[in-house]
């Protein structure tokens, strides 16, 4: 039989629950993206990830959104997207295939939280980063591939019965949500239907913590199909960049 293909992963994300952390001896933590990736590529390439850990204390440093200077004067880096100014500075040659970039849309304070303004809000994010993607495809010859969902992680962990099913937890108080990449709350609120809390409760319904773990473990069980199904906006969005990106293999 022969071996797969090898394809090298560079990651960049947000956190623990994204990326991943450093495991406190030289190695790596990774999140739910290298499982995700591991869903939709592992069946067809063998994998290797390499995570590219950006702070927030290094964005923040980048005080303007200032363009790189020279032909890429007028790219602002908006956003999240200041995760790639900061990757290009750093990078100037890469040896992996390609970058995925992770990053929630979120509700930034004031914003209305209606799924017409959800999906403003999405597309202005998604605009941003796409610009940075445009620098990084020119200046590295690096093809990126945008992972984002319309709220934040847990409406997409959320997505699934199946992924909750195999692991002994049948979402019941409260059920999933009809519309996972739209359900929104109150932050402050334990009970309100914010994501995380959302998640957090069905889990505790389980006997389950909320954590890392085991949204890794919910991903690894997730039914791709009904993802696509649910989530129809953002995750299918990075299901068929994936399926394009896999056509530049063949």
């Amino acid at each position: 039989m022969p071996s797969m293909r090898k394809l090298k992963i560079g990651l960049i994300g947000e956190g623990a629950n994204d990326v991943g952390i450093a495991d406190g001896c030289g190695g790596w933590r990774f999140g739910t993206m290298s499982d995700y990736l591991k869903q939709l590529l592992g069946s067809q390439f063998d994998l290797e990830f390499i995570p590219i850990k950006i702070t927030q204390k290094e964005t923040k440093a980048l005080k303007t959104a200032q363009g790189l200077g020279g032909r890429y004067s007028k790219t602002k880096f908006k956003g999240s997207a200041k995760k790639l100014k900061y990757f290009l500075m750093q990078y100037q040659k890469v040896d992996f295939d390609v970058l995925v970039f992770f990053s929630d849309t979120d509700k930034m304070q004031g914003e209305k939280s209606s799924e017409i303004e959800a999906k403003k809000q999405y597309k202005e994010r998604k605009n941003w980063i796409e610009e940075g993607f445009a620098v990084v495809k020119t200046r590295l010859n690096l093809p990126c591939i945008l992972m984002m969902p319309i709220r934040i992680l847990e409406c997409w962990l959320l997505g699934d019965a199946e992924g909750f099913e195999e692991l002994g937890c049948s979402p019941q108080k409260p059920q999933l949500p009809k519309k996972p990449e739209f359900i929104w709350g109150e932050v402050d609120n334990p009970e309100s239907d914010y994501p995380k809390h959302y998640l957090k409760r069905i889990l505790k319904n389980c006997d389950f913590d909320s954590n890392t773990y085991v949204f890794k473990d919910i991903v690894r069980h997730n039914n791709i199909d009904n993802l696509r199904k649910n989530s129809p906006n953002s995750f299918e969005q990075f299901y068929q960049d994936i399926e394009e990106f896999k056509k530049t293999l063949l």
